[in-house]
């Protein structure tokens, strides 16, 4: 329900949206890689070189303030219901009084009917609001988590005459902390104490901008313009690719859409990482993707994280990793929209096959806490996707050919009962078969077959069957 600005404002055009990607995308891939260098704290009289190992941990917790991000969780809905009720036209929503907090209270959760990109986006980014503001404040991953729950709650309770939303409050918190730390961290490689004038001024503002509650906590706090040390070095990679995407509707040579491609892809930290104090997050993937055209807007936006992980032996000269992982996805086809907050477990393996071929993959299967799939058939309820909950899998084999590129493949199935709308099991898949041929030392030229579908099985309505299929052209740069 309407718990962020986004409420009152109804976006139809989505070019805003990919406006709004090109902006983080030219933010995010400036040379940020200069911070895993040599660091070097300054004070008044000397200069001292600072060691750190790939291993170290950059993201510190300073103190437990639980006090600030409750104060800043309360401010942020006190603000936003100010705003929607003095500045953007008084919604009936925003009648509130003791009234309709009891009747909140006494009549429990609903479904609702908002928008399926607010509930499944924009919701988890609210939450994301609060989650950062006591990562910022210097609280721990899993004290931080309350804090989008109970603002969430607050805001469902008793800042709106609507019932309170059990999808919101799931959604809102589950999600929020994968969107939450992965920009917290990700805002955190840009900032550098010991930096100063101009530099210092655009890390400040870059890493604002990524994390805006992680910000503003730091110009509160005074360490926006503070002199200190240097963060200690960070392993991580990214990718970003771009080019032409041809989609066929309905699996048809004849009907292709062509599209413009972004794309971004994130590796952050060591899955092997032999650290004896590895904390939640201290490894986690991100994959933010955009076709665009006159036609319609493909969105990808994908967060996995390690919760917890352990070193097992599966190949004899390889490594292999058991983990419990968290997991937000989102994605809006031509075909199907679907996002979900899910959690469960995987292993990733890397195996050297010979000197210059190695081989690494990936299998994870995941419970789908909530989620939601468009379905026409759920338009009797006052919107047009359906709620539920059920399993995810996914699959990654990438082999590596030194100097030459790389051939992969991946598939990602998602299954949903449906608790909310038209009844019955929802089917989503897409698979990746893809080559890349390294062009020099950056860059590297790209060619990839993806193939959609979605199958709605309904107790009460006919079958519903999709199918698209897809060629992507792209130059992909790592960083």
């Amino acid at each position: 329900m309407n718990c962020v600005l986004y409420y009152r404002i109804k976006i139809n055009n989505k070019r805003i949206l990919v406006f709004y990607f090109i902006l983080i995308i030219l933010i995010i891939t400036v040379d940020i890689k200069s911070q895993s260098q040599n660091y070097f704290s300054q004070d008044t009289l000397k200069t001292e070189y600072i060691k750190s190992s790939p291993e170290e941990n950059i993201i510190l917790h300073e103190n437990n303030d639980f006090l600030t991000p409750a104060i800043e969780t309360f401010g942020s809905n006190i603000f936003v219901f100010m705003l929607n009720k003095y500045a953007l036209g008084n919604p009936s929503w925003t009648k509130i009084s003791f009234k309709t907090l009891k009747n909140n209270l006494t009549h429990g959760f609903v479904w609702d009917s908002d928008g399926f990109e607010m509930n499944l986006l924009f919701h988890p980014y609210s939450g994301a609001l609060s989650f950062t503001a006591a990562r910022s404040s210097g609280l721990s991953f899993w004290n931080s988590v309350i804090f989008p729950f109970a603002g969430s709650l607050m805001w469902e309770l008793a800042m709106e005459t609507e019932l309170p939303s059990s999808n919101d409050l799931i959604n809102t918190t589950t999600s929020g902390i994968v969107i939450g730390e992965i920009s917290y961290r990700v805002s955190s490689l840009f900032l550098d104490d010991n930096s100063t004038g101009v530099e210092r001024l655009f890390r400040e503002i870059a890493a604002g901008l990524l994390s805006p509650m992680h910000g503003l906590n730091r110009l509160l706090s005074g360490k926006s313009w503070r002199l200190g040390k240097s963060p200690g070095y960070q392993n991580y990679s990214i990718l970003l690719s771009g080019g032409m995407l041809g989609l066929f509707l309905d699996g048809k040579i004849y009907q292709k859409h062509p599209h413009g491609f972004i794309g971004f892809q994130m590796n952050y930290g060591d899955p092997f990482s032999n650290s004896s104090q590895r904390e939640p997050f201290d490894y986690f993937k991100l994959n933010v993707g955009i076709g665009f055209s006159t036609h319609n807007t493909i969105i990808d936006l994908t967060g996995s994280g390690l919760l917890w992980g352990k070193e097992i032996k599966l190949f004899k000269n390889g490594k292999s990793l058991l983990g419990i992982y968290k997991n937000f996805d989102f994605l809006n086809t031509a075909i199907y929209r679907i996002g979900f907050t899910s959690v469960g477990a995987g292993i990733i393996n890397k195996v050297p096959i010979a000197e210059k071929i190695s081989l690494t993959s990936s299998v994870s299967a995941s419970a789908i806490l909530m989620g939601g799939i468009d379905s026409p058939y759920a338009e009797t309820l006052g919107r047009d996707y359906n709620y539920g909950s059920g399993l995810n899998a996914k699959m990654e084999i990438f082999l590596q050919l030194d100097k030459i590129g790389k051939v992969y493949t991946a598939y990602d199935q998602s299954w949903l009962y449906v608790i909310s709308g038209a009844k019955g099991n929802e089917y989503v898949g897409v698979g990746i078969l893809g080559t890349q041929v390294r062009l020099n030392s950056f860059l590297s030229l790209s060619f990839e077959y993806l193939n959609y579908y979605h199958i709605g099985s309904y107790f009460e309505h006919p079958t519903l069957r999709r199918y698209n299929f897809a060629f992507r052209t792209l130059l992909v740069s790592e960083f």
